[in-house]
């Protein structure tokens, strides 16, 4: 292999601090770490990588261009083997987690050589950055959980893992139907404009006229092309960032009721709180408190 890049132990080695925990299983691997505020280097493995706390500015090298925005619990990555991964935040201080699960090239290559009847030369992962999925959301917080347990269960490890190829090649990889990024929309200093607002706003009410104004724009043309710049029109991009707010203080403030977070976070009310949370992540906000609590 060739030295410079990282497989599982050398990207433990290389890291400011140890990982929290570790797991490995068969060939596959896992390491939860405290995010670094910068990182530079290749992976040997496909890497998948989630937030599991901390709320950040981060930034990153995507397909050739710069891309920044919020990363928050529940935020996924993909950083595809072979392919140089940067990453920069402005994180000053606090502390924040996430987990990262290799899964070997040739195991992904042998997945679409016998399971999709693909030939592996044609399939390229691509790369994911501030991305919110709920299926990778889900194993990976459950491999956390698994990797705690004494011993962890190979046969659920090695099952996800297999699953998370899979589901890799079906939605983000070359092969796949993902949609064409929508090329326009709104200047950088427009659009860093609209997200800081946003995201000091959010326990307000936020409007689409109020956010047009802000750039100069009627609130037609500035919805369009918020969705160009983002991906998702503008009510869609508050709600997840609310969802993120709402994680990170079920995390941090113990002490507050879901009543209390739902204000917090711009939400009507508990309850519109608990039916968009549990439509984004799978599970009620008490219940996200008390798995991530353990």
């Amino acid at each position: 292999m060739d030295e410079s890049l990282l497989s599982a132990s050398r990207f433990a080695a290389v890291l400011p601090a140890p990982p929290l925990a570790s797991a490995a299983w068969s060939i596959f691997a896992l390491h939860v770490v405290q995010s670094p505020t910068r990182f530079v280097g290749t992976f040997a493995d496909h890497v998948l990588t989630l937030q599991l706390s901390g709320r950040f500015r981060a930034r990153q090298d995507v397909n050739g261009r710069p891309v920044e925005g919020w990363c928050g619990t529940g935020c996924v990555g993909i950083s595809p083997a072979h392919a140089e991964t940067t990453w920069e935040t402005d994180k000053h201080s606090g502390t924040s987690r996430a987990t990262s699960v290799f899964i070997p090239e040739t195991f992904v290559s042998r997945a679409a050589a016998q399971d999709w009847d693909i030939d592996p030369q044609r399939v390229e992962i691509i790369r994911q950055f501030l991305v919110r999925d709920p299926v990778i959301e889900g194993v990976l917080t459950n491999l956390v959980i698994e990797a705690r347990h004494e011993p962890p269960s190979g046969l659920y490890a090695e099952s996800a893992c297999a699953f998370l190829a899979h589901h890799i090649i079906r939605k983000y990889s070359s092969v796949s139907t993902v949609p064409r990024q929508a090329r326009g929309g709104l200047t950088g200093r427009h659009l860093k404009l609209v997200v800081d607002y946003i995201h000091n706003s959010l326990a307000q009410s936020i409007t689409l006229r109020g956010l047009s104004d802000l750039v100069g724009l009627s609130p037609r043309h500035f919805e369009r092309a918020f969705r160009q710049a983002v991906g998702v029109p503008p009510h869609a991009y508050i709600t997840n960032q609310r969802v993120d707010a709402a994680r990170q203080l079920l995390l941090d403030e113990q002490c507050l009721s879901v009543e209390d977070i739902a204000a917090r976070a711009g939400f009507s009310s508990s309850s519109h709180l608990a039916t968009t949370f549990r439509r984004q992540t799978g599970y009620s906000p008490t219940m996200f408190r008390r798995i991530h609590s353990q």
